[in-house]
C-alpha cells in the first residue's frame, strides 16, 4: 500500500531544495537524506514537506532510495508543489481523531513515515483544510482501500497478471515502469489494467482503429469485446516509445490469464510469455501438472503453432538472425497478488519452451511418487530477470521476419482460450525533423563542445 512521509526539511538545506524545483527538467527534483526506514524502493511514497517550523508547506511524489550513509537513505522527490496555504502541525493534531494523535505527534517531532491508520486520518484532515489536495492525495484515501476490497480474488488475479506483462513490456523497451503507478480504480469495476490509466483508447474509439490496424495480429485482436491501448514513452526522450494493447472476450472476472506478446518492430520479431504461478503446500514452491490438464494442452498448443511457425522459409536478412527461433517461453511465479501501487515485476523464473521439453522428457522434475513437480530446487538452469529482458530486447530470440508474418493465429489461439492478449509493441523512433540538428555520435573530446550535424531534406 502507498503511504506518506512527513520531511523536516533542515533550515540550511531549505533554499537548496527550492532551487532544485525550480529548474527541474525531468526526472527527480531533489533527493534529501533522511534516517533509514522500512519501506518497498518498488513502492511510491506521498512526501509531506515542512520549509516552515512548525507547518506542512509542500507535497511531492516520492520514493524511497539506495543508502545515503551509515543509517541514511535517500528520499527522492518530484513535483514539489506549495499548499495554497501552509498547514500546522497543531491544526493537524487537533482535527485528527485521539487515537492516532499520539503516532502523528511522534512523527511530526523528528519526521518519518506515518503509521497506515495515522496516515488516512492526516489525509481525511487535509482535504478538509485544502481541497485542492484531493487529486494528489487520492491513492492515499480511504475510500480508494473500500473500493480495492470489492474486487474478488478473481479479478485481483487478473488485475495483476495484466499489471505484470504490462511491467514486463515496459522494462523491455526501456521506456521505465513509472507509468503504472498512475492507475486508479474508478467508480465501477474495471474491464482491463489499461482502463485506470489516464490517455488509454477504449475499444470505440475511432483512432485506435485508424492507428493500429496496420499492426500483425491486430485484426485479430479488434474482434475482442474488450479492448483497451495506450502508448508508454520514456520521460527523457519521448521517441522511446511502446504500444501496449490488451484485448479479451470475456469480462475481467471470467479471464483465465494474461500472454504477454511482445513484437520488435525494427527486428520485426515476436516473443510469447505465458504465467503460471507456484503453489507452496509445504516448505517449498512448487509447479504440479499431469497429462491432460489445462497446462498440458497449453503447451499442445504451443507445439502445434511452433511447428507453423518453421514452416517459414528461412530468413538469411541479418536483422532476422535469432539465438533461437522458437518464441515462447513461461514465467513461474511464487506468488500473484494486485499491488497497483508497486511497479515492480513479479519474482520468479523464466524458462524456454525448448528447455522445458528437455526439462520435461527428463526426470529431473519427478516426485518421489513420480508426479511431476517443478521447484527451484529442481530446475537447474533458468533463465533470470535481467538476462530475460536483454535477450528480447535485442531481438536476439523470437520470430524471424519470415515467421512473423504468420502469427495471426496465435493471437487467435490466445483470445479463445480466454485469456488476455497483452500485445506490446516496441515502435521504431520517427527520424528527424527535416533542417534540425542531431548530435553526431562521436563522442567530444574533454573540454569540446559537443559536434552536430545538420538533417537536411
Amino acid at each position: 500500500m502507498v503511504s506518506a512521509y512527513i520531511l523536516k526539511v533542515p533550515e540550511e538545506r531549505r533554499e537548496i531544495l527550492l532551487a532544485s524545483e525550480r529548474t527541474w527538467r525531468g526526472g527527480w527534483d531533489a533527493t534529501e537524506p533522511v534516517e533509514w526506514f522500512g519501506y518497498s524502493r518498488q513502492a511510491p511514497l506521498i512526501v509531506l514537506a515542512s520549509f516552515q517550523d512548525g507547518f506542512l508547506t509542500h507535497v511531492a511524489d516520492g520514493r524511497k532510495g539506495t543508502a545515503a550513509g551509515t543509517g541514511l537513505a535517500q528520499l527522492k522527490m518530484r513535483g514539489l508543489e506549495k499548499l495554497q496555504t501552509p498547514i500546522s502541525f497543531a491544526a493537524l493534531l487537533r482535527h485528527v481523531p485521539i487515537k492516532v494523535r499520539q503516532h502523528l505527534e511522534r512523527v511530526l517531532k523528528s519526521g518519518g513515515l506515518l503509521p497506515p491508520r495515522t496516515m488516512q486520518a492526516v489525509v481525511a484532515v487535509l482535504e478538509r483544510m485544502d481541497q485542492t489536495l484531493a487529486k494528489r492525495l487520492a491513492r492515499l484515501s480511504e475510500a480508494r482501500a473500500r473500493r480495492l476490497a470489492t474486487l474478488a480474488p478473481e479479478e485481483r488475479e487478473n488485475l495483476a497478471l495484466q499489471k505484470e506483462s504490462l511491467t514486463t513490456a515496459l522494462e523491455i523497451a526501456g521506456v521505465g515502469s513509472d507509468s503504472v503507478l498512475d492507475w486508479q480504480l474508478g467508480e465501477t469495476k474495471p474491464k482491463s489494467f489499461l482502463e485506470g490509466l489516464p490517455g488509454a483508447y477504449a475499444r470505440e474509439d475511432t483512432m485506435l482503429h485508424v492507428d493500429f490496424t496496420s499492426l500483425p495480429g491486430f485484426s485479430v485482436l479488434r474482434e475482442a469485446p474488450y479492448l483497451y491501448a495506450k502508448t508508454f514513452a520514456a520521460d527523457d526522450d519521448p521517441s522511446n516509445s511502446v504500444l501496449v494493447i490488451m484485448a479479451n472476450r470475456r469480462a475481467l472476472e471470467e479471464q483465465t490469464g494474461a500472454d504477454l506478446i511482445y513484437y520488435n518492430e525494427k527486428y520485426k520479431s515476436f516473443v510469447l510469455v505465458q504465467y503460471k504461478a507456484f503453489e507452496k503446500p509445504g516448505e517449498q514452491h512448487e509447479f504440479r501438472w499431469k497429462d491432460g490438464d489445462q497446462f498440458t494442452e497449453e503447451l499442445g498448443r504451443m507445439d502445434k503453432m511452433l511447428e507453423e511457425l518453421e514452416k517459414a522459409d528461412p530468413d538469411n536478412d541479418p536483422d532476422g538472425f535469432r539465438f533461437s527461433h522458437n518464441p515462447f517461453f513461461l514465467k513461474f511465479c511464487p506468488r500473484i497478488s494486485f499491488k497497483p501501487d508497486d511497479k515492480g515485476m513479479f519474482p520468479g523464473l523464466y524458462i524456454p519452451h525448448g528447455l522445458w521439453k528437455a526439462l520435461a522428457a527428463s526426470s529431473r522434475l519427478k516426485g518421489p511418487r513420480g508426479g511431476n513437480v517443478l521447484t527451484y530446487e529442481n530446475v537447474g538452469r533458468r533463465v533470470n530477470k535481467e538476462e530475460f529482458i536483454t535477450l528480447v530486447r535485442g531481438a536476439w530470440v523470437g520470430t524471424t521476419i519470415n515467421q512473423s508474418t504468420a502469427l495471426e493465429p496465435v493471437f487467435r489461439e490466445v483470445l479463445e482460450s480466454e485469456r488476455t492478449v497483452v500485445f506490446a509493441v516496441k515502435r521504431n523512433p520517427p527520424p528527424p525533423p527535416v533542417g534540425i540538428t542531431v548530435p553526431v555520435e562521436n563522442e567530444p573530446l574533454i573540454g569540446e563542445e559537443p559536434q552536430k550535424i545538420a538533417v537536411m531534406g
